[in-house]
This record gives structure tokens, sequence and C-alpha cells, in this order.
């Protein structure tokens, strides 16, 4: 049975939850690598902090519309999560010139993954939309041209200990972007997608 749209109160809104979250995430975050820490600590909790405003006004504007309301709420968190996820690889590219290579594939990706939020909405609703496969290649050329990056900078330089741990973070971020536009697809939208699935 589908749950009705409801009511979000200040105390099921979980903001402080998520911002929870992110303060923790962010405060780890700043350990990897070992530099600059007190700085990255600072930039962290204040994105920790701004995200916690962003969901706040979501919440006052989505407050009568339980689905609409947790969807944004959790592209939010997700963006939270990408960006404290990815941002031990950059760190410890920048300055060289694969920091500006993954930094372009990066945001290239995002932004043509918000563009086309819908199509994205439609293909992972539906796995059998013909559009599914140039997804899911998408996705693992993406990883092959990234593993290809990062490969090369550990060969040009001596391997380092937070390369690994910085590794497998960016490749949970990445999924995380691929999924993320989906949040900012209506419920009405979804639900006349997963119609159409159930109808096939």
């Amino acid at each position: 049975m589908e749950k009705p749209i409801e009511h979000v109160s200040f105390a099921k809104n979980r903001v402080f939850l998520t911002l929870f979250l992110h303060i923790m995430l962010g405060f780890v975050n700043s350990f990897i690598p070992e530099e600059n820490i007190g700085f990255w600590i600072k930039i962290n909790l204040s994105l920790a902090i701004l995200l916690a405003v962003t969901n706040y006004i979501i919440w006052i504007y989505h407050k009568e519309n339980s689905k609409r309301y947790f969807s944004l709420h959790s592209f939010v968190l997700f963006l939270g999560v990408i960006f404290y996820f990815m941002s031990p690889v950059f760190k410890g590219l920048y300055p060289t010139v694969y920091f500006w290579i993954l930094l372009m594939i990066t945001v290239g990706l995002a932004i043509f993954l918000l563009i086309k939020y819908k199509v994205v909405t439609k293909v992972i609703v539906n796995p059998q939309h013909y559009l599914f496969n140039s997804l899911l290649m998408l996705y693992v050329g993406i990883l092959l041209l990234v593993g290809g990056v990062l490969w090369a900078y550990m060969l040009a330089f001596e391997p380092i200990s937070w390369i690994p741990v910085g590794i497998i973070l960016y490749f949970i971020a990445l999924f995380f972007v691929f999924i993320a536009p989906v949040m900012l697809a209506t419920p009405e939208k979804v639900k006349e997608l997963e119609g159409i699935v159930k109808e096939r």
C-alpha cells in the first residue's frame, strides 16, 4: 500500500540527524591526508552547517509534502557524502595536473547527470529501459578513466598511504553521483514511471 503524503513536523525533519552525520564524516575526512587538518576541519564543518541550513529551508517550503521533502533532503545528504568521500583524492592530487583532469571529469559528469536527471530516473526505475546499458557503460567508462588517472599518478609519484583509502572513497562517492539525480524527480514522476514499468 502506498504511503500517503504527510506533514513533516520539525521534530521529524531529520535536519539535525543529517547534520550530525555530515559533521562526523567531515571531521574524519579532515585527516585524510594529514595535511592542513585545522583548515579542513573549518571547511568541512562550515559545509555541514550550510547543508543543514539548506535542508531547513527545504523543510520550510515542503513540510506539507513528506515525499517531496525527504526526496530533496536525501539529495542534500548525498551532496555532503559525495564531497566528503571525494575530497581526500582531490586534496592529495592538488596541485598536480592529475587534480585538474579528475576535477574536469567529475564536474562534467555531475553536471551532465543533473541536467539529464529525468532520463536517469527513468533508467534506474526501469532497468529494462534501452538506455540502462548506456548508463552502465558510462559508469564503467568513468571508473576506468578515473582509475587510469590515479594509476598514472601512482606511477609518477611514490605511493602514499592515503591513496588506497582515497580511491575507495572516491569510487563509492561516484556511485552516489549516479544515484543522487533521481532524488530531484517529483514523487508524481516516479510514480508515473513505476506505473509504466508495471504495465510492461
